[in-house]
């Protein structure tokens, strides 16, 4: 077996920095710093190669302000955190009257009623299920919403105990209380509508 030596050849690039500004000193947010300025070839700022400033002043005054604005931002989120939880434990303990709600909206009655007239495409009427898959033993298992037969009895049944554990609950909180009158007579309804079915 023969081993091709390899050359490993190392190409460095070099960017093309220069001085464009006069050597000067300067103070940022209380440090002495270079203010010096310097760009690359194509004139973008690029001191010590990092290709984001011009200068080691500039620097410093870039990542103070960056500081400071996460700071802000943080304290602005965690300020809107807790807004929202106050705003969301406000909301559940909210009792709304649905029956009053009902009563004060304002209804605007309907004054024009308009009729447009369109005409579509000619409509093929489709046949259903044709031939041997009629006879397919699969439909009689098919399924259908309860919606098409009306209730079944287990949902009165299961309406029924709700409705009777939220009256035992009632009765617990206030013997006297106001929503009791309309539970006896939806559960009085519930019960005729059981014997019918």
């Amino acid at each position: 077996m023969k081993y091709l030596p390899l050359l490993l050849v190392s190409v460095i690039y070099s960017q093309d920095v220069q001085q464009v500004s006069e050597s000067k000193r300067d103070v940022a947010y209380g440090q002495d710093c270079d203010d010096t300025e310097y760009r690359n070839e194509w004139g973008t700022p690029n001191w010590k190669n990092y290709g984001v400033w011009l200068s080691e002043c500039d620097s410093i005054r870039t990542v103070t302000l960056d500081k400071e604005f996460t700071e802000r931002r943080k304290k602005q989120q965690r300020e809107k955190a807790i807004q929202d939880s106050i705003e969301a434990l406000e909301y559940e303990n909210i009792d709304f009257d649905m029956d009053a709600m009902w009563e004060n909206t304002v209804w605007e009655e309907i004054q024009d009623v308009t009729t447009v007239y369109a005409e579509v495409e000619q409509v093929t009427a489709v046949a259903g299920v044709r031939g041997a898959e009629a006879e397919d033993e699969a439909l009689d298992h098919l399924y259908y919403r309860r919606s098409m037969k009306g209730l079944a009895l287990i949902d009165l049944q299961k309406a029924l105990g709700k409705l009777i554990i939220t009256k035992d609950n009632l009765i617990k909180i206030d013997p006297n209380h106001p929503k009791l009158e309309k539970i006896d007579n939806l559960i009085s309804q519930l019960e005729i509508k059981i014997k019918k079915v």
